[in-house]
């Protein structure tokens, strides 16, 4: 049975608010989270609602913390755990172990890690090696908190943002703590390669990040709305071992947020992308099939 999780990066920016998001997740039909350690990096009065929320959303225990995601920006610093300059990238290494063991509570089995923003292409080599170091340092944590740290697929110049980058980082590793976050829209013009894709990382995927898009840069729609042929890399992902994580990452396009709509709109719109998903190879064809008259 497929694991379908909500991605969560905000919870709020009252408690009032902070209140309807609790309220609407619970009375949604959404049972996991990943859940974005962003506002973590730095200590602010919206920060600690963020933490008190997610904590209070855990207590109750009508929803999982299936994932977390690590920064990978804010807070006037940089998080980029692939830098060059080896005394930032300890520094990076150090504060994500710090907020890890910090928030040790909210932490999950599978955990998002970006490595890198948009660097010079010709960096990557170097890069490589440094998020592979970061990594290391991390899996102390790991096997004491018991997560898996699943590296993105990442678009345009990320460290990596193809196949083989990924697979240089993850082979260095051993499975169970290091694993791959595939997200499928970040592979760009590649969509119609998603199936094989899948079929190349399958053994070290853990995860997907699940978003539709214009098959040229990310966009974050909702499956459906956009290029991927979802039948067939529903099936591709059906194949991965070890049932993986389903993530929609959608927050994006709603926008809830600055808007201040009902959370529970929100929520109810992954809990059709879920439908969507569960049955997309009856609804894209009959979506085919149908005629305007």
């Amino acid at each position: 049975m497929r694991r379908y999780t909500a991605s969560v990066k905000e919870l709020g920016d009252s408690m009032e608010r902070a209140q309807e998001y609790a309220a609407a997740l619970e009375r949604s039909k959404i049972n996991r989270i990943e859940l974005a350690f962003f506002p973590f990096v730095a200590d602010t009065p919206e920060s600690r609602l963020y933490g008190d929320t997610a904590r209070k959303i855990k207590a109750a225990k009508s929803v999982e913390i299936a994932s977390v995601h690590l920064p990978y920006m804010g807070g006037g610093k940089s998080w980029d755990p692939s830098a060059v300059d080896e005394t930032l990238r300890q520094d990076v290494s150090t504060r994500l172990q710090k907020m890890i063991r910090d928030n040790a509570d909210l932490m999950a089995p599978e955990v998002t890690m970006h490595c890198s923003m948009e660097p010079p292409l010709e960096e990557h080599p170097a890069r490589l090696d440094q998020v592979s170091r970061t990594i290391e340092e991390l899996l102390p944590l790991a096997g004491e908190l018991d997560f898996s740290i699943n590296v993105e697929y990442l678009p345009r110049r990320c460290v990596g943002n193809k196949p083989e980058e990924l697979q240089t980082i993850v082979s260095r590793f051993g499975k169970e703590h290091v694993g791959i976050c595939l997200d499928v829209n970040h592979v760009m013009s590649r969509y119609a390669e998603l199936p094989e894709i899948i079929a190349e990382l399958s053994p070290r995927i853990k995860a997907f990040h699940l978003s539709d898009y214009d098959g040229i840069d990310e966009k974050h729609w909702f499956p459906g709305q956009g290029i991927i042929n979802w039948s067939a890399v529903m099936a591709a992902a059906d194949k991965v071992p070890g049932n993986p994580l389903f993530i929609f990452e959608n927050v994006y396009e709603l926008d809830i947020g600055a808007r201040k709509t009902d959370p529970y709109w929100h929520f109810k719109q992954i809990e059709d992308g879920f439908f969507f998903l569960e049955n997309c190879v009856e609804l894209e064809r009959r979506m085919k099939e149908f005629v305007i008259e």
